[in-house]
C-alpha cells in the first residue's frame, strides 16, 4: 500500500508540473554534484552487433544509440550503407561528458556516481584527461567492472591493454566524421552546449547523415535528437507530435517520465520545462521574432 501511494503521488505531481506554468524551471544546483571517478565501467561489449537502443530516423537524416564499441562501430557503419549512407556521410555525435573510450576495441568510461565524475569541468579539460587517462592503461593489466540495477560496480574481469583509443580515433578509423558535445548525464543539455550544437548543425552538409549517442542510448541521446527533429520541423509539428515520433522509435517518452526517487523526478520536470522552452525558441529565432542565444534566453527566461 505503501509503494503505491508513493508511485501514485509522483504520477499526480508529475501531471500537475506538466499542466501549469512554473515561474522558472527546478533548480538542480542541490541535485548535480560531481563524483568522484573511480573503475573503468564496461559499456560495450566488442562483439559485431548493432549498439543497444538502436534506432533509424530516415526523415531527419539521423540516428541514436548507446555508446558502440570498436566492433559496434563497424555494424553500425555496415548498416547505414545498406541505407544509401557512406562513412564519409556520417558524424558520430558524442554526447558523452564522462571520460571513456577504448581499451581492445571495448567501450568503457571512467566510472563516477551518477556518470557525474566530470560536473562542472570544461570541454578542452575532459578531453585532455580522457586522453591521458586512456594512455595510461596501454600495456597494463586493466580491470573492468559493470554496474546492477542499483548502479552498483561488480568486478567483471581484466585484460591486458595492447590498444587505447579515444572515440575521435575511432571514428576515424572508419572514415565517421565526429562531433562532440559534453553533457552531463540525466539532465536536460547546459546551455553553452545547446548553443554550441545549434551553431554546428547549421552548417552542416544536405547528405550529412548525424548518429547521436550517449551512454545507453536514452536520455542524452533521445534530447538531442528531439533538438535537432524540432529545428528541422518544429514549424509545421508540434511539440507533442515530434516526442511522440522519437519515443516511437525507441527513445525517452521525455513528456510523461516519473520516477519514485524525488531528486530523479525534479531532474525530470526540470527537462520537461527546459524542453518546452526550446520548441518556443527555436520557433520564434527560426521566424525572427528573436536574435539571441539559448543561453541569453534562459538569462530573460528563467
Amino acid at each position: 500500500m505503501k509503494s503505491w501511494k508513493i508511485v501514485t503521488g509522483v504520477l499526480v505531481f508529475s501531471q500537475i508540473s506538466l499542466g501549469m506554468a512554473l515561474a522558472a524551471a527546478p533548480s538542480l544546483d542541490k541535485i548535480v554534484k560531481p563524483s568522484k571517478g573511480y573503475v573503468w565501467r564496461l559499456d560495450a561489449a566488442n562483439k559485431l552487433r548493432l549498439p543497444r537502443s538502436w534506432r533509424v530516423d530516415p526523415a531527419n537524416r539521423m540516428s541514436g544509440s548507446g555508446q558502440p564499441s570498436i566492433l559496434n562501430l563497424a555494424a553500425l557503419t555496415q548498416e547505414l550503407q545498406k541505407q544509401g549512407i557512406q562513412p564519409k556521410q556520417v558524424i558520430l555525435v558524442d554526447l558523452r561528458q564522462e571520460d571513456h573510450g577504448y581499451l581492445n576495441g571495448t567501450a568503457v568510461s571512467w566510472y563516477g556516481d551518477n556518470n557525474w565524475a566530470n560536473v562542472g569541468k570544461s570541454d578542452a579539460a575532459i578531453r585532455k584527461e580522457e586522453a591521458r587517462r586512456l594512455e595510461k592503461e596501454e600495456n597494463r593489466e586493466t580491470p573492468y567492472y559493470h554496474l546492477d540495477k542499483k548502479k552498483k560496480p561488480h568486478y567483471k574481469g581484466t585484460e591486458k591493454v595492447q590498444a587505447a583509443l579515444t572515440e575521435q580515433q575511432a571514428a576515424a578509423l572508419f572514415g565517421l566524421g565526429y562531433a562532440r558535445f559534453a553533457c552531463t548525464d540525466h539532465t536536460w543539455p547546459e546551455p553553452a552546449e545547446v548553443d554550441a550544437f545549434l551553431q554546428w548543425q547549421k552548417n552542416l552538409p544536405a547528405d550529412a547523415w548525424l548518429h547521436f549517442h550517449c551512454q545507453a542510448g536514452k536520455g542524452r541521446t533521445t534530447a538531442y535528437m528531439i533538438m535537432r527533429d524540432i529545428w528541422l520541423n518544429g514549424q509545421q509539428d508540434s511539440l507533442e507530435t515530434i516526442c511522440a515520433r522519437q519515443h516511437a522509435l525507441g527513445g525517452q517518452d521525455v513528456l510523461h517520465m516519473t520516477h519514485k526517487e524525488g531528486w530523479r523526478q525534479t531532474i525530470d520536470d526540470q527537462k520537461i520545462y527546459r524542453l518546452k522552452q526550446f520548441y518556443t525558441y527555436v520557433k520564434e529565432l527560426q521566424q525572427g521574432k528573436i536574435t539571441q542565444s539559448w543561453t541569453d534566453y534562459l538569462k530573460e527566461n528563467p
